[in-house]
C-alpha cells in the first residue's frame, strides 16, 4: 500500500536528548551549585543522569533522588525544581543531526508528518517550538492532553485520525523498543527503530520493519519503498 504518512517520537528521535540533558545539567549547576569544582560537577552530572533514566523516570521521583544523592546547601522544594525543569529543558533542546534536511525531503514527497510524544503539554510543546519544526508537522499528539500514553493503541489511533490515514499507510519512527516499536506495531503501523548504539532483542516477538542509526537513513528507506511500490 502507498505510504502516506510518517509519525515520529520526539525525544531521542527528533531531538538529541543526550546533548539536551548535558546543557540542562550546566544550567542546573549554575543555578544550584555555582561554586563547585570540576570533579563535583562531573559527579552531579553522573547522579542526574542516573536519576533521569533517559527521561523515563517520573520527574517527582527524579527530584527525590536528586535531593537524596546531591550535596545541596539549600535544596529546592519539589515545586521549585519542577518549575525550573519545565522552564529550562525546552530552552536546552538540541535537534538530532540532519533533522531539518530529512523533514524537508520527506515533506517534499507529499508525506504527512506527525509527532506522538509522552509528557506534559508545557514541556513537549516548548521543545517542539524551540526546535522550529512546526511548519513540517501536520499533527502533534501529547499524552497529557490526549489522556493516553504510549504504548496505548489509543494514542496512535488519535494521531492517525488527525492525519486521516490508515495504519497500513503509515510508518512510525522511535527509539524506545516497547513504547514506540511494539506499541506502533500493535496498531498495524510499520515501526522503524531509531537507535544510535543498540541491538534489537531477538527474543521479542515483534521486530522492527527497519532499523536506522542515523535519521537521514529514512530517505534511502523511503526511496527503496517508493521504487518497490511503483
Amino acid at each position: 500500500m502507498t505510504l502516506k504518512s510518517i509519525i515520529f517520537d520526539l525525544d531521542e528521535t527528533l531531538t538529541d536528548r543526550r546533548a539536551t540533558i548535558d546543557l540542562f545539567i550546566e544550567r542546573l549547576i549554575a543555578r544550584y551549585f555555582p561554586d563547585t569544582d570540576e570533579d563535583t560537577q562531573l559527579m552531579i552530572a553522573k547522579r542526574f543522569k542516573e536519576a533521569d533514566h533517559n527521561g523515563y523516570r517520573d520527574k517527582q521521583e527524579v527530584y527525590q533522588m536528586l535531593v537524596e544523592r546531591l550535596q545541596w546547601v539549600n535544596p529546592p522544594t519539589a515545586d521549585e525544581y519542577l518549575s525550573f525543569f519545565r522552564k529550562e529543558i525546552p530552552l536546552c533542546i538540541q535537534p538530532m543531526d540532519q533533522l531539518f534536511p530529512v523533514l524537508r525531503e520527506l515533506k517534499s514527497k507529499g508525506l504527512k508528518l506527525g509527532i506522538i510524544t509522552n509528557g506534559t503539554v508545557q514541556v513537549q510543546e516548548g521543545k517542539i517550538s524551540q526546535l522550529g519544526i512546526c511548519e513540517y508537522i501536520d499533527s502533534i499528539v501529547i499524552s497529557e492532553e490526549a489522556g493516553f500514553k504510549k504504548p496505548d493503541p489509543a494514542i496512535y489511533m488519535k494521531a492517525l485520525d488527525q492525519l486521516k490515514v490508515l495504519p497500513s499507510e503509515t510508518w512510525y519512527v522511535g527509539d524506545h523498543p516497547h513504547n514506540d516499536i511494539i506499541g506502533a506495531s500493535q496498531c498495524g503501523i510499520k515501526p522503524i527503530w531509531y537507535t544510535r548504539d543498540g541491538k534489537w532483542d531477538s527474543s521479542e516477538e515483534v521486530k522492527p520493519y527497519r532499523t536506522i542509526h542515523k535519521l537521514e537513513e529514512l530517505i534511502r528507506i523511503y526511496a527503496d519503498h517508493h521504487e518497490g511500490s511503483t
